[in-house]
Order: C-alpha cells, then structure tokens, then sequence
C-alpha cells in the first residue's frame, strides 16, 4: 500500500510539473510572439512610412516644378511680349520721322537697338 502510495504521489508530482511547464512555456511563447509582432509591426510602419514619405514628397516635388516652371514660363512670355510691344512702338515712332533721343526717352531702348529697327 505504501508502494501505491508513493506511485500515486510521484504521478500527482509528474502531472503537476508537466501542467506548470505547459503553462510556463505558453505563457514564454505568448511573450515572445507579441515581442515578435511589435517588432515585425514596427519594421513594417517605418517601411510603409518611408515609402509613402518619398511618394508624397515625389508629388509635391513634381507639383511644385510644375507650378514654378509656369510662373517661370509666364514671366518670361510677358518680358518678351514687352520688349516686343517696345521695339514696335519705337519701330512705329521711328517710321514718324521722331528724334531718335525722344524714341529713347520713350521707350528705353539703346541708341544701337532703335538703329537696328
């Protein structure tokens, strides 16, 4: 009877080492698969995040070369619209028989460039 005794005892020991080693090991698995996952979620975000940061800077890059190469293309159509505007209007004034001083006064232009009209 002591015999059966010890049996039962050591079996009550084994069960219980093996239900707490179990749940030991859970217990680690769990911690190491939510260390894992914050880590590969972490990884994934900064990579995620870079790739949107360089898509977006792309696009406003993009929207802002458009934008300056407009208003760069506008104030060069409009100097040049000018300065055409000036040559017809001292090319007119100097088909008036007009002082070539006065042609000067009034538009700006060089002695060499009222000339060459």
């Amino acid at each position: 009877e002591k015999f059966w005794d010890i049996i039962s005892t050591e079996k009550t020991y084994y069960g219980s080492a093996l239900k707490r080693g179990l749940q030991q090991g859970l217990e680690q698995g769990i911690q190491q698969g939510i260390q894992q996952g914050l880590e590969q979620g972490i990884q994934q975000g900064i990579q995620q995040g870079i790739q949107q940061g360089i898509q977006q800077g792309i696009q406003q890059g993009i929207q802002q070369g458009i934008q300056q190469g407009m208003e760069q293309g506008l104030e060069q159509g409009l100097e040049q619209g000018r300065a055409k505007a000036i040559k017809e209007t001292a090319r007119k004034l100097k088909s008036m028989g007009l002082a070539l001083t006065d042609i000067q006064l009034a538009t700006g232009l060089s002695e060499e460039d009222i000339l060459d009209l």
